[in-house]
């Protein structure tokens, strides 16, 4: 009989392993414990998903008879035998006398009356689950017996915990527990154990409960929600993080054999235990997004909140496009339904993993047309805002309702809030509507609770102003005065380089465009300092300069990364490439009090330069452009992603960058 015909007799797991999509391989099994006579063995096996292939340890329940391993494979067999028994279903309720007793344990108050109430229950009602919970309610406690009395930390109480006395109890309770296959009395002797500081063999009663875990998940007598409670419980189970995860991986076979009746509730119960996963993550991950995509409408908010924070803390593994669409389409199926505060959650978890699409932004749109300055969480705008900026999208609607906001609610708002309500107009160059009314509430606020702002937030806020072509003209006494730099110094080292720098642009900028400004207040800066450049520009720049020198004719008249003069040193005043009239002006500097009229200024812009849509700069690049074109620079703007994409065409790379240079030469001043 082939390997294929002989697995339709074996559990699901085994023909997982045989059939051919998930081809696997088995390596040598080795004991799990070093207990003789242990029931259970590791093995490790090959499952490839398309192109990938993933080692997974897989748990293998020796077989002591030949009736097991009939009833695995399916044979009936007419006499019942006596260790089948406990396979029967167990009852799902506590009945009145495990009730009662359990009710004994809560009123004790320290483990030595458990100890004599113990004694006087007759051993057959002793049952699992009332062994769990005595286990449980010693450990409490004796715990909260070391709590209260530091000085006798490893005594836990006056009945001397590490005696035989309390060693035999302990172990007659956890053979009770595993000897009833009681998922929940096993769930709840895993949770005491790891507690259990007062035991000498810890270790002992965590490997037995340990197996008795995976016998019973390899027999199918857990349901997938327990399963998904004993990973979460094995992730904190030992000291060691790495351990519990590589133990936790052992019992993702479990929930491969309960995938196919997968409800709503399973699939985020499963989802919870992906940070706990390392091995077993990726193939739980791709089942659970199949099994999802099926039943997204059945999700509920809170579903889609949790699988959301789950996906933030999986940092490092690809999430499918396919999924986060599926996402973001139930939200805009359901966006009516979810309250403030979820919708705050879910715009949080959407910013961390850095996801956009054009149905996420058309629900956002929504709800700030539907509810708009009706809206009570003010974080819910913060956030909104917050994706905006970090997507880049430009969206009018969005924009406005945001603007409107902030004027009728400024007074409730709070700093954090302020700076980022208003910081985004000049970030994502937008002019807010009712323009008038934002600017004279936003200098209102600024003003009156200006030293309430980090230096860092209101230099930035300043300098975002400035994109717009607003001078905050009023506030130059306050940030060039000796208390506020200061605060700006009382930052961390990096904090305090980022403040000078924007300090300067601000400087810079008002003296280039404000007529009332009596600046420059800052000195010039005489020590050499590097200045970053993104290396994807300089890439470009370099890949540019032979195919601008067939268009300006002498590859001698072209510089690269000019630092223009009488400028700080900051990113938006540096050239990327700079075409000089004649060889000799090379050699010349240019910039500030200069007569540029002859130059070209060529600027590289990255994809990080335009908005979501790759139609609007971003304020920072607008700014950059408006200055060099009031220094008297030709300003030439090179798509980087045009540019790339045009390299292996030099012909038309050429032709893309004659239009480019020519209209940069007959732009009007």
């Amino acid at each position: 009989m082939s390997l294929l015909a002989l697995s339709k007799h074996f559990s699901p797991l085994l023909r997982l392993a045989a059939s051919p999509p998930a081809l696997a391989r088995l390596s040598a099994a080795r004991d799990y414990s070093d207990r003789r006579g242990g029931r259970i063995s590791e093995t490790s096996v090959f499952i490839q998903t398309g192109h990938r292939i993933t080692e997974l340890p897989v748990v293998v329940k020796k077989v002591n008879d030949v009736w097991e391993l009939y009833r695995k494979m399916g044979i009936d067999t007419t006499v019942k035998q006596p260790e089948d028994q406990h396979l029967v279903a167990l009852p799902k309720e506590l009945n009145e006398e495990e009730k009662e007793i359990i009710a004994g344990f809560n009123r004790c108050y320290n483990s030595s009356s458990i100890f004599r109430l113990l004694e006087t229950i007759p051993i057959n009602e002793v049952t699992p689950p009332v062994a769990a919970q005595a286990y449980k309610k010693i450990v409490q406690l004796e715990n909260n017996f070391e709590a209260r009395n530091p000085d006798k930390a490893g005594l836990g109480g006056d009945d001397q915990p590490r005696s035989f006395f309390r060693s035999a109890f302990i172990s007659r309770l956890l053979l009770i527990i595993c000897s009833g296959k009681n998922p929940t009395a096993i769930l709840g002797g895993l949770t005491a154990v790891m507690r259990d500081n007062n035991s000498d063999d810890q270790d002992m009663y965590k490997d037995k409960l340990l197996e008795e875990l995976l016998v019973c998940v390899t027999d199918g007598l857990f349901p997938l929600q327990d399963i998904c409670k004993a990973i979460q419980i094995l992730s904190i189970f030992y000291p060691d993080n790495k351990r519990c995860r590589e133990v936790a991986d052992k019992l993702w076979f479990g929930i491969i054999d309960h995938s196919k009746d997968m409800t709503t509730k399973d699939i985020v119960a499963v989802f919870t235990t992906l940070p706990h996963l390392t091995k077993s993550r990726n193939m739980i991950l791709n089942v659970l997004e199949e099994k999802s995509m099926d039943c997204w409408q059945q999700f509920k908010t809170q579903d889609v909140v949790e699988i959301l924070r789950v996906l933030q803390q999986l940092k490092y593994d690809r999430i499918s496009q396919g999924f986060m669409r599926m996402l973001s389409g139930w939200l805009a199926v359901n966006i009516h339904t979810v309250t403030e505060q979820d919708m705050l959650a879910i715009m949080y978890s959407f910013l961390q993993l850095e996801y956009m699409d054009t149905a996420l932004v058309a629900a956002l749109e929504k709800i700030i047309k539907l509810k708009g300055c009706k809206i009570m969480e003010f974080d819910l705008i913060t956030t909104i805002c917050s994706y905006c900026l970090a997507m880049r999208i430009r969206s009018p609607t969005i924009l406005e309702g945001v603007g409107q906001y902030f004027i009728e609610h400024h007074q409730s708002l709070t700093i954090p809030q302020v700076t980022i309500m208003t910081g985004i107009f000049g970030e994502l160059d937008f002019q807010p509507a009712n323009g008038f009314k934002f600017w004279e509430l936003a200098e209102t606020m600024l003003d009156v609770k200006f030293n309430q702002f980090p230096p860092l937030d209101i230099i930035n806020l300043l300098v975002s102003f400035l994109y717009l072509e607003k001078f905050p003209i009023n506030f130059t006494r306050k940030l060039f005065n000796p208390f506020f730099l200061d605060r700006l110094h009382s930052q961390p080292n990096n904090l305090v380089s980022m403040s000078r720098q924007q300090l300067k642009l601000f400087d810079t900028t008002m003296k280039l465009e404000s007529r009332g400004y009596e600046g420059p207040f800052l000195p010039k800066e005489t020590n050499y300092r590097n200045i970053s450049i993104d290396s994807r520009v300089m890439s470009t720049a370099s890949k540019l300069m032979d195919p601008m020198a067939d268009v300006v004719g002498d590859i001698t008249r072209l510089g690269k990364s000019v630092v223009l003069s009488s400028l700080p040193l900051h990113p938006l005043y540096v050239v990327d490439l700079m075409v000089y009239p004649t060889h000799a002006a090379s050699l010349l500097k240019f910039g500030f009090n200069t007569n540029n009229s002859s130059n070209v200024a060529v600027l590289v812009l990255m994809p990080e330069h335009y908005d979501q849509s790759g139609e609007h700069l971003v304020g920072s690049q607008a700014m950059r452009i408006r200055q060099l074109t009031i220094m008297g620079f030709k300003v030439m703007c090179v798509n980087m992603q045009m540019a790339n994409k045009l390299m292996m065409h030099p012909k038309k790379l050429r032709e893309y960058l004659q239009k480019l240079y020519t209209d940069a030469c007959k732009a009007k001043k």
